[in-house]
């Protein structure tokens, strides 16, 4: 399989990258790792692009030059909130991605008027027949959940799902997957933050509950604990050639998970978060020890 050194050497810079025919590259390499989303045979590629700064600042060029370069080598997840679900909104529909992308999007649980409104904006500019996946907060009261079971129901969203970025609402997550509210959670986990292994992940596989991780690089905390260190050699046996692909592969090896949200506003680091869905991913001896180097040094 293709890794990620030689996936940067054939892309090149990143106006190169972003000009060269997806088609031509899937043949004659491997194409972006997928994972079908529980229940469904609709598969979710591992990579995907989380919410960024140019999305809610309206900047269509910014958000674009990422966006395109995320199309161009098979990925398909955005995750945008509001403002910036309808900067991309009108990017889908400008390049006529709606069948291209799966969009992730936040609307408040207990505003079903507002909720059902901007969905509906949504849809009429983007051409979608109903939105992909309607996030709501885990800090909403439960009983609240019951408008996005409309929602669906209605054939509004296709799915609907809960986020947060603590384990402080592991529970109030998990109490959703145990009633069969939601088909996705999303949360942090990475290889600084390991806590949702203890319960929400394994449960999550057992009930057939999609898992979407955002904060793989805790916000840049990650960076500052391996700055300045040469990336271990052994990284080679799975494939690996930056840090940032080591926290990558770290998650999207974790058989739970479907998709890791990367937030970047630069095509190059686009570039070499997109790395990480290719090549071969490390097995249980190996987190183990990738758990262990990053904890020596920080």
């Amino acid at each position: 399989m293709t890794n990620r050194r030689n996936f940067i050497r054939y892309v090149g810079a990143a106006a190169v990258a972003a000009t060269a025919p997806l088609s031509a590259y899937a043949e004659s390499h491997s194409c972006l790792r997928a994972r079908p989303i529980p229940g469904t045979d609709e598969l979710l590629p591992v990579i995907g692009m989380g919410n960024t700064g140019p999305f809610n600042a309206g900047d269509a060029k910014a958000s674009w030059n990422v966006i395109r370069m995320f199309q161009k080598y098979g990925s398909r997840y955005i995750d945008c909130g509001d403002p910036g679900m309808f900067t991309v909104a009108e990017l889908v529909r400008e390049h006529d991605l709606k069948d291209d992308v799966f969009l992730g999007t936040y609307f408040s649980v207990g505003e079903q008027t507002a909720a059902r409104a901007a969905a509906g904006r949504l849809l009429r500019i983007t051409g979608k027949p109903a939105l992909d996946l309607m996030h709501g907060y885990a800090d909403h009261a439960l009983s609240n959940w019951d408008t996005f079971r409309r929602f669906k129901d209605d054939g509004l969203t296709r799915y609907i799902g809960v986020a947060r970025h603590r384990k402080e609402y592991y529970e109030a997550m998990m109490k959703l997957m145990s009633t069969g509210t939601v088909d996705f959670v999303q949360l942090n986990y990475s290889l600084m933050e390991t806590e949702a292994e203890e319960r929400i992940l394994p449960m999550a596989r057992d009930l057939g509950v999609a898992v979407i991780t955002n904060r793989p690089f805790i916000n840049g905390a990650y960076f500052d604990v391996v700055r300045g260190h040469e990336l271990p050699a052994w990284t080679a046996e799975f494939d690996c050639d930056s840090w940032a692909q080591f926290s990558l592969k770290f998650i999207v090896s974790h058989p739970a998970i479907n998709c890791v949200l990367t937030e970047t506003a630069n095509p190059n680091h686009a570039v070499d978060n997109l790395g990480a869905g290719f090549g071969r991913l490390p097995d249980a001896t190996m987190r183990k020890r990738m758990l262990k180097t990053i904890r020596e040094l920080g």
